[in-house]
């Protein structure tokens, strides 16, 4: 077993994966990033943490890089903004970590068009890294080779997109967050060239 390197490190969840057991964080300070295995969160009875989940965690050098070793905290992720169509509904409460098993996704439904104006911002190409159906949320790669750009559900539904597939090309606008930049439009590349 590796010796710590570092304790306590702020980090936010970059993603998690529970069906393929692993996942990445970024250290708050912006110096790096790490890989999160299941069997370090399954020592706090959890199977899986939410993308933009605070943890305060140490971290080791492993074969392949910074590792987390040991979680000694976890925040809950701030809640997403949200989307218009939703005000005024009550939240479902979440059911109990159980069996581990990951929750059906809910199918994708046409959104009626809105005669709401979109998000203001300069609209950049890109391409989406992955999309995971499971979490329906992503990650855009800017065709600029800048930082990757967060992306979900509710941000496809606001620009009347239902699904995105894994290497399609799009164009974005994003604002920076606490926990990196969030896309708050997102067009597909073949309806702009219409």
């Amino acid at each position: 077993m590796s010796a710590v390197e570092q304790k306590n490190v702020t980090a936010s969840v970059k993603w998690f994966k529970a069906d393929k057991g692993y996942g990445f964080v970024r250290f708050s300070d912006g110096t790096g990033e790490a890989f999160l295995h299941s069997s370090v969160l399954a020592s706090l009875g959890l199977n899986a943490l939410a993308d933009g989940a605070t943890i305060v965690c140490d971290v080791t050098a492993g074969a392949k890089g910074p590792q987390v070793s040991a979680i000694h905290r976890v925040e809950e992720a701030p809640p997403a903004e949200p989307a218009p169509q939703a005000r005024g509904r009550r939240k479902k409460p979440a059911a109990p970590a159980g069996d581990g098993a990951a929750p059906e996704p809910r199918p994708v439904r046409e959104q009626p068009a809105r005669a709401v104006e979109p998000a203001v911002g300069e609209l950049m190409p890109g391409s989406v890294r992955w999309y995971n159906l499971d979490s329906q949320s992503g990650l855009i790669d800017p065709a600029d080779g800048g930082e990757s750009i967060y992306f979900d559900r509710v941000t496809l539904r606001q620009s009347r997109i239902d699904m995105v597939a894994d290497g399609e090309d799009v164009w974005f606008s994003a604002r920076d967050t606490v926990n990196g930049p969030v896309a708050d439009r997102v067009e597909l590349a073949s309806r702009q060239a219409e």
